[in-house]
């Protein structure tokens, strides 16, 4: 019922132009469809019911983020609700969370999770942002889903600490004095930002410790690699229906033997990521996932994907990076999501140090 829900809506709001428009605005999104999602309980999916929520744990997100992805919706689920969203629900207690969460169920209000630094890389540990007097310093260089968000929350290490154990997590307004934000877009036309901190006060500390914050990620890393796939199987199906219609020779370009043999290699990819997902996630049966096996399905998924968009923009010719077409569209966002939190290489390492 989920999944057909979500179908509905991008059916009714996504025919073909309108998607680039929402891109193209100032948000990147379009806000109305953001709380139309809040009311038909979309965003509700991944929360729990004394949050407003509907219970829903890492089927529900792969259910929500997969049909997102392959209807290319350009909502900032993952960005806005999934990452920030997560990190609330795991470490976090009191009435502003219970506030936060509430409103961003209902679409009210956007968080985004500004973690990423230039000197960590992909290193997730590596935090130099220092939170000294209860004041914050540092920079932030890549805020993912930062358009229209009215709040930041900001990884800051204590001064006085070493480690990971040191990381605390603060909300920090939009306006608060001292922070300067800059927007730029990336490669799949959303808007992201970086942040300079100087002396900035945050409105309040989470409880979050860095143990919360590592199962917020992986549920992440679930959501993107969900989206992904939805994404492919897109990708697969229109170019699928290409090869069936398109002619040379005055023969449909399936017909071709070695044609057909990049088909069936991408529809490997493509369901034995749908594979490395579900065992993911549901593995053990048990609400929370293991960190090797995202790992893996992180690696493999997003080399599939980068693999698939590059393949069916080649089947396409010329035309598939146009902007006529999805396949351009799609491929750029696949490009996105299997870099943020760990591409290929780094989750693969990552995987070998957890089986070790």
């Amino acid at each position: 019922m989920l999944k057909e829900l979500v179908e509905r809506h991008v059916a009714e709001h996504y025919a073909p132009g309108k998607r680039a428009r929402y891109r193209a605005s100032p948000l990147g999104f379009a806000q109305d469809l953001w709380l139309q999602m809040g009311e038909l309980g979309l965003l509700a999916a991944p929360f729990l019911p004394e949050h407003g929520g509907l219970a829903g744990g890492t089927v529900e997100i792969i259910v929500l983020m997969e049909a997102l992805g392959r209807g290319f919706a350009v909502e900032p689920v993952l960005e806005q609700l999934v990452m920030p969203g997560r990190l609330l629900t795991h470490g976090c207690a009191g009435q502003p969370v219970s506030d936060w969460l509430q409103r961003m169920i209902s679409g009210e209000a956007h968080l985004a999770l500004a973690h990423f630094e230039q000197a960590a890389g992909q290193d997730l540990a590596i935090v130099d942002t220092l939170a000294t007097g209860g004041l914050l310093d540092g920079q932030k260089s890549f805020v993912p889903g930062s358009g229209g968000a009215d709040a930041f929350i900001v990884s800051a290490r204590d001064a006085n600490t070493e480690g990971s154990a040191g990381i605390r997590f603060h909300v920090v307004a939009r306006d608060a004095p001292g922070l300067e934000i800059v927007p730029f877009r990336i490669a799949d036309g959303s808007v992201a930002a970086s942040l300079t901190l100087r002396g900035v006060r945050p409105g309040e500390t989470l409880s979050a410790d860095w143990s919360a914050f590592l199962r917020a990620t992986d549920d992440a890393r679930i959501a993107a690699g969900a989206e992904m796939l939805g994404v492919m199987s897109s990708l697969f199906d229109a170019t699928l229906d290409h090869v069936r219609t398109r002619k040379q020779f005055g023969v449909p370009l399936g017909t071709f033997q070695v044609i057909q043999h990049r088909l069936a290699d991408l529809y490997v990819l493509l369901e034995q990521s749908r594979s490395q997902l579900y065992r993911a996630a549901l593995r053990g049966g048990t609400a929370k996932p293991n960190p090797a096996d995202v790992a893996a399905m992180k690696s493999y998924i997003s080399a599939a994907a980068v693999e698939m968009g590059e393949q069916c923009i080649h089947l396409h010719g010329g035309m598939g990076i146009t902007d006529e077409l999805i396949i351009g569209h799609g491929h750029k966002r696949l490009l996105v999501l299997a870099s943020i939190l760990g591409d290929t290489d780094h989750e693969l390492q990552r995987y070998a140090r957890l089986v070790a």
